[in-house]
């Protein structure tokens, strides 16, 4: 199955790449509909930011908890882009390896974090994302 889930993983980042550039926060509502969603996501999705980001410490749940962390992870940025540069199995999990570049408020950044995501039946139920490529391989001890 982790086959599967990783291509589901793919599949949600090509889709999370229509939000480069700049767009609107108030835009993200009309562009996640409930059916867009679910073809990668459970409802009853958690979704954690990384935990020493300016999200942190905040849990989003279901699809409208994802479209709040959509709008205010977008609030926050300039400009982004995220480019994913590695995918890993981990049997029902699956880690995403991801260089995000952009602007925030006038700093350049260029960095590489990570997401693990745990799916079931094919779709993510929850996802705890990291400001690092290690933090994800370690929450699914894979790291060396």
């Amino acid at each position: 199955m982790s086959r599967e889930n990783v291509e589901v993983i793919r599949r949600l980042f090509v889709f999370v790449k229509t939000f480069e550039g700049r767009i609107e926060a108030d835009e993200v509502a009309d562009r996640l509909p409930d059916a867009a969603l679910g073809e990668f996501l459970d409802p009853k999705l958690e979704w954690f930011p990384i935990p020493e980001g300016v999200l942190g410490g905040s849990t989003y749940r279901g699809f409208d908890g994802f479209r709040r962390w959509a709008a205010d992870f977008i609030a926050v940025w300039d400009e982004f882009q995220m480019e994913p540069e590695e995918f890993l199995d981990r049997g029902d999990q699956a880690v995403a390896v991801v260089r995000v570049r952009g602007r925030l408020h006038e700093l350049e950044i260029d960095e590489v974090w990570s997401g693990l995501f745990t799916l079931r039946d094919g779709r993510v139920v929850r996802v705890q994302n990291f400001g690092t490529r290690e933090g994800a391989l370690e929450a699914a001890r894979l790291s060396e």
